[in-house]
């Protein structure tokens, strides 16, 4: 098992089958560079491209994998913490942003009244959370494509 190269053992199964790098990525669903660096073991697939280049080839995904593999004892460090960080990040960005205009509106407004200045702030964060609702959700599939992309 010391030996063994998942790269190479991916890109010799392609070629045996007579199958692009190209035609692969797509079939993946990812980038050709990223199959490529996959191939040059730049880089550790995660499970689903693994099933998807099995699937693709033909082949059983245990053939792509050193003998013994066990994906389920794998562990991936960060990545869905690095999906939920961003997406607090983002909350935390959007709450600011309108609370900066709210301050802007008491600014140029001239509302000097503190319940007032309140009740503005709390009209734009309200204004927040409604933002925050209709456009997370493609934001999360934005934010897990991504991650989707950058770990493999």
């Amino acid at each position: 098992m010391e030996n063994f190269n998942f790269g190479e053992n991916l890109r010799q199964i392609r070629v045996q089958k007579g199958i692009s790098q190209e035609a692969m990525a797509l079939k993946m669903d990812i980038t050709q560079t990223k199959y490529s660096r996959m191939e040059r073991s730049e880089c550790v697939p995660a499970k689903i491209y693994v099933d998807r280049a099995a699937k693709f080839l033909e082949v059983p995904a245990l053939e792509l994998l050193p003998p013994g593999w066990d994906y389920s004892k794998t562990l991936i460090i960060f990545r869905p913490s690095l999906g939920k960080a961003a997406i607090i990040a983002y909350r935390v960005l959007l709450a600011v942003a309108f609370f900066d205009m709210a301050r802007g509106f008491c600014d140029g407004a001239r509302i000097t009244a503190t319940p007032s200045k309140i009740a503005a702030v709390i009209g734009f964060e309200g204004l927040a959370v409604a933002f925050m609702y209709y456009t997370e959700k493609p934001l999360v599939n934005k934010i897990r494509s991504f991650l989707r992309f950058i770990s493999g």
